[in-house]
Order: structure tokens, then C-alpha cells, then sequence
């Protein structure tokens, strides 16, 4: 049983009503295997009996990625984090390796006077990296955003003209087409020197050239289809041809198989026709102001242009991707809130009249 002093330990975790106390996150002494190449003089341990993850135990810590990596040469990313495991979170020294280290140390001429612990070594692309960095980031970087709690792979890529695959391949390890990975309050890559990342060990899926289809995709697509749109979840037809300045009813005629106007037969991770070659262009589009439901409440009347809200999004993601300011969200949409804490997912706001 332990003693009443120890309950008031701070620690992640306290003791209840006496029993047994759960094992604390700042341990001066490992509790668990460790690897062996952490600095002698480690003085603060995470031992990995609290089933949290690394990305959330890092963030109580206060500890950054980077140095993680460092003190723990055996760990390549948090994907390599593993219960009842021993972590080192901070040293009174700079850790001295029997073993290489993961990467190589940066060269004499590109050293800095920085005296923060230097991250992986980047070639020098004449573009100096913002810290922290996503993990996996490829080396060839040239253009970065950090982070914002509502952004995701998608509003990235939509931000700056990019695919969602671009942004996985620039940043390995956000998670793959969850993007559950994506971490806030760190630089992810959204732009390379010359355009292209550098070559991944295994190649991920790139966006097709042209009239290359990529697979699978919607049951009934057109044959002449020469552009395309991977589906995710909260997609419906309205929000793909608002996203791509088409018609629903192109996107009905170009993918047969989707239930037609209800677009109910629209699946995820399949891939949709979102434009053709000559000859694919419809004979009755739908007016450009047709208003789709549902729509949040108070919206304004003469609407012209409409987003499909879908879960994490607020006014400060949408109102960037249709050149409008925040304010002017709000008004179009009063029903959100002056601070836009009560937009509704699943429904469509205004964003242009």
C-alpha cells in the first residue's frame, strides 16, 4: 500500500482512495526494456503502462517530436511507440549513440548557431525548414503551413491547389487517406523544389495522368472519363460538383452506377468521374443557383454559391477556399453564431451571392 505522500505526486496519473497507484509518466528510472542506446545521463522516463499514444503522451510532456527521435535512436517515428516500454524524454546531455544514429548528422558547412537540438538533417535546398516538422517529411520540401486544429489533408490540399495523395506523399506519415495523423501545431509540406517529392521507398498512389484511370472506381463510370475525384466520407454529389464548378447532373450522367440524383450509390474510397473528353458535356444542366438541402438555418435569401459542411470544418477553413472573408460567412449564415460555434455538418452553408 503505498503512503499518503506518494498519492500527491504529480504525475499523468494520481491514486484512488489509496489503492494502488498507477505507474507515473515522469519516472527517474525505467521500469520496462528501453533501447540501449539512450543517453546514460537520461533523468526523466515515460514508461508505457498508461495505454495513451505517443502523439498525446509527447504532448503532456512537453516534449518535442524531434528530440523524442534523438534520445531514443532505436524509434524511427510514434509508429514504433509500444506498451510497457521504457522511453527517455529528457537528458542533462546531448545522448552519445554506441550504434549510428537513424540519420546522418548534418555537414560542417550547413551547421547553424542554433542552440535548439537540431531536427533530421534536410539537403541544402537554399530553404530552411520550419520546426517542429510533421514526421516523415520528405526531405525536398520547399513550401509549408502548420497546423491548424481544424485543418485536415483534404482542406491542405484544397488550399493550395493540391491533391490529397500530394499531401501524403510529401508527408508519409499523417496517416494515409484517414489523414488520422496529421499533427497540430506542426509544419506539414505542401509544396517541393522542381514540383515532385523525393522518390519513397515504396511508391504511394499518385494522381493519374491523363485518360489513365485510376482504381477502383464508381460502378457505371463513362469511358471517355479523363479526370477524377477519390470519394470520402461526408462526399455527395452537390459538394464534388461545388467543389469542381460542375453540375450534379454531369456527375449523374458521367458516373450511371452512383442511384442517380439521390446519389446514394456514392462510395467511399472509389474513384468518381469528375470530367471527360469532348463529347461528355450534358444537354440540360441544372441552373447554377439551385439551392440544395439541407441548409443551415437563417440562411440567407439569393444564395448562389453553397459548401456541404463536413465534421471539423468551421468558418475559418471554408471561407478561405471561396476567396471570402470569415465575416462574410457569418453574415450569409447568421444561424452559425457570431463565432461560428453553431454551423451544423451535414448541411449546406452560404458562401457566395
Amino acid at each position: 500500500m503505498f503512503q499518503a505522500s506518494i498519492i500527491a505526486t504529480v504525475g499523468l496519473y494520481a491514486t484512488q482512495t489509496f489503492g494502488a497507484a498507477l505507474l507515473l509518466w515522469d519516472s527517474d528510472l525505467p521500469l520496462y526494456d528501453h533501447d540501449p542506446d539512450v543517453p546514460a545521463d537520461c533523468t526523466l522516463w515515460w514508461n508505457t503502462d498508461d495505454g495513451l499514444s505517443c502523439q498525446t503522451a509527447l504532448s503532456i510532456a512537453g516534449v518535442p517530436i524531434a528530440d523524442f527521435l534523438r534520445l531514443n535512436p532505436s524509434v524511427k517515428s510514434c509508429q514504433d511507440w509500444k506498451t510497457d516500454r521504457s522511453y527517455c524524454l529528457k537528458a542533462s546531455a546531448a545522448p552519445t549513440p554506441t550504434s549510428p544514429p537513424p540519420v546522418a548528422s548534418p555537414p560542417e558547412q550547413t551547421s547553424t548557431t542554433s542552440t535548439a537540438p537540431p531536427t533530421p538533417a534536410k539537403p541544402a535546398n537554399g530553404i530552411q525548414t520550419p520546426e517542429p516538422a510533421q514526421p516523415g517529411m520528405v526531405d525536398n520540401c520547399n513550401h509549408f503551413h502548420l497546423v491548424g486544429t481544424d485543418d485536415n489533408c483534404w482542406t491542405l490540399a484544397n488550399q493550395y491547389g493540391l491533391t490529397e495523395s500530394q499531401v501524403h506523399t510529401w508527408n508519409p506519415e499523417v496517416g494515409g487517406p484517414a489523414c488520422d495523423n496529421l499533427w497540430t501545431g506542426y509544419n506539414a509540406c505542401v509544396g517541393v523544389v522542381g514540383g515532385q517529392p523525393s522518390p519513397p521507398t515504396t511508391t504511394p498512389p499518385t494522381t493519374p495522368p491523363p485518360n489513365a484511370t485510376p482504381q477502383p472506381v464508381q460502378d457505371g463510370m463513362v469511358d471517355n472519363c479523363n479526370r477524377f475525384h477519390r470519394v470520402v466520407p461526408g462526399d455527395n454529389c452537390w459538394a464534388v460538383a461545388n467543389r469542381y464548378g460542375i453540375t450534379q447532373e454531369q456527375i449523374v450522367q458521367w458516373n450511371t452506377g452512383i442511384g442517380g440524383a439521390a446519389c446514394g450509390g456514392m462510395w467511399p474510397d472509389y474513384y468518381l468521374c469528375i470530367g471527360t473528353l469532348s463529347g461528355g458535356s450534358p444537354t440540360r444542366p441544372l441552373p447554377a443557383a439551385d439551392t440544395p438541402q439541407p441548409v443551415q438555418p437563417g440562411m440567407v435569401a439569393g444564395c448562389k454559391r453553397f459548401h456541404f459542411v463536413v465534421g471539423g470544418q468551421s468558418c475559418e477553413t471554408i471561407a478561405p477556399q471561396y476567396g471570402v472573408s470569415i465575416a462574410d460567412v457569418i453574415r450569409w449564415n447568421p444561424g452559425a453564431g457570431l463565432d461560428c460555434k453553431s454551423m451544423w455538418a451535414n448541411a449546406h452553408v452560404c458562401v457566395g451571392i
